[in-house]
């Protein structure tokens, strides 16, 4: 049986304490933006330059850019029995965006 799950709140609130548990508890990958956004960056993938041009203006990174990069971490081999989403997606069109993809990568709701 895999678990996904997706913690939600404003900075501050915790998701991180509780990402830690609940990654320890279930022994699930824990999944952050950030940490996708530098790694397609530094292995220079074409994602990764758009998001790039981003982040130097101190813009967020479109969904166009950011969903198909998570969509390709949370089908690497160490998600096939779950992942943690922390702190994404951060909003209700995000949120309608990633379940879409998911559906179409083959995900159950």
């Amino acid at each position: 049986m895999s678990m996904n799950i997706l913690i939600f709140g404003p900075n501050g609130s915790g998701k991180g304490t509780q990402g830690a548990i609940v990654k320890e508890k279930y022994h699930i990958p824990h999944v952050e933006s950030g940490a996708i956004f530098r790694e397609h960056i530094g292995g220079g993938t074409e994602l990764g330059k758009k998001a790039k041009e981003y982040i130097d203006r101190g813009d967020l990174v479109p969904d166009d850019i950011t969903i198909p990069m998570m969509i390709e971490r949370l089908q690497k081999e160490d998600c096939s029995e779950g992942w943690l989403l922390d702190g994404f997606p951060r909003s209700k069109d995000q949120a309608i965006t990633l379940a879409e993809n998911l559906k179409d990568a083959g995900y159950r709701s």
